[in-house]
């Protein structure tokens, strides 16, 4: 397979394809990622055969900068959830809330919580704003592999090809996003990563 350089052209044809149900590989703010449209149902069991990875396993979701106000209609969020929104989206962290009015059933039935994440980078934002809602978000690389940071690492990596790769090179030394779990007041750190929660 043949990954594809950023252009107006192929940013486009990368919109399309997640509109179509989709998946592909892109550049983040912490490493390769596969994004695909949180609406359809098909979509997870790609990515699942993309990475080789067990379906019980959640994924987070994704999105656009525009929508940090409307955070609520995909998760649940108290006052002390709206203030680590507020400090630490945008940026290489995931929040893990209860899911809101705006996840679907099939996403994930296992569990009742969803993983939240306003990447800060130009081109998956650019994704996200052309495509116009969510879209899953996990690490493009096989499950149990290292994180990918060119797209040359995720053509030798994974099981599958998705739809289309871009190319691009992240610093080989970036982390997978940290995940935290805010509870009664605190915060748990689920995953240490890219963003060091000092508690």
């Amino acid at each position: 397979m043949k990954s594809l350089p950023v252009t107006a052209k192929t940013l486009a044809r990368a919109i399309k394809i997640l509109k179509k149900g989709g998946v592909i590989a892109h550049p983040a703010d912490t490493c390769f990622g596969l994004a695909g449209d949180m609406m359809n149902p098909k979509v997870p069991e790609t990515i699942r055969i993309i990475k080789g990875r067990n379906a019980l396993k959640p994924m987070s979701i994704m999105l656009p900068m525009g929508f940090k106000k409307d955070i609520s209609n995909y998760a649940i969020v108290d006052e002390f959830s709206q203030k680590l929104i507020d400090k630490l989206l945008p940026g290489p962290v995931t929040i893990l809330l209860p899911k809101g009015p705006l996840i679907p059933r099939h996403y994930f039935p296992e569990t009742e919580l969803v993983g939240i994440r306003i990447p800060d980078d130009a081109l998956t934002q650019m994704l996200l704003t052309g495509f116009g809602g969510a879209l899953i978000t996990t690490s493009a690389n096989k499950a149990g592999s290292d994180l990918c940071h060119t797209h040359e690492e995720v053509l030798r990596s994974v099981d599958a090809f998705p739809d289309m790769i871009f190319e691009g090179s992240i610093p080989p030394e970036s982390k997978a996003s940290t995940v935290i779990l805010p509870k009664n007041g605190k915060v748990e750190v689920i995953r240490e990563g890219a963003f060091q929660f000092l508690i």
